[in-house]
């Protein structure tokens, strides 16, 4: 990606969200942290992270399970689907052992550095994404996004992402992440 990334969707290569992600960890200067909202996350992105926001103050704010169909018991067969799908997509033993072993490594290590903090939302279900960079009041760049941070959300899944580097836009989404982020374990 050799320009600032404006509308992402996934749809090639240029709109990719692990692109966009990627070029704004290197286009921001390091030391405006990166704050990022999901309401779930797998292994194939937090790689992602591990490998480009090395040394970036870093905090991951994620959403809890929503209670399914507001509160009333899912079908069986929904059930099922989702728990097959959800097995297939966490099943590192379709990696080669040596892969898998160096993709928790690498992880593991990351999450470990004192500039990576995490805390889980559980007020509510965290539908909302957002890769904010900066802190208020001198944020950056707002990329809000349908995107998770999973490998299908940051690669592969149509999503619809914009990112906007008009400062009062990304202060206000600062304001909004900071809210959520004081009220999480």
């Amino acid at each position: 990606m050799d320009t600032r990334p404006h509308i992402l969707d996934n749809l090639a290569p240029e709109r990719r969200h692990a692109d966009a992600l990627a070029f704004l960890v290197g286009d921001v200067d390091q030391r405006h942290a990166l704050a990022i909202a999901t309401g779930y996350v797998n292994l194939g992105g937090l790689q992602l992270l591990a490998s480009i926001a090395d040394g970036r103050a870093t905090r991951l704010l994620i959403g809890a399970q929503p209670m399914a169909g507001l509160g009333a018991d899912s079908p069986l067969g929904v059930f099922a689907t989702h728990r097959e799908r959800l097995r297939e997509e966490r099943d590192l033993s379709r990696f080669p052992p040596s892969r898998a072993a160096k993709s928790l490594a690498a992880v593991s290590g990351w999450l470990d550095r004192p500039e990576v903090q995490i805390r889980r939302y559980t007020e509510q279900f965290l539908h909302g994404k957002a890769y904010l960079f900066g802190n208020k009041p001198d944020a950056r760049v707002a990329l809000v996004t349908s995107a998770n941070l999973t490998s299908a959300g940051l690669y592969a899944n149509l999503e619809l992402g914009v990112a906007n580097y008009d400062p009062a836009v990304a202060n206000q989404a600062s304001g909004w992440f900071e809210v959520l982020w004081g009220d999480a374990a």
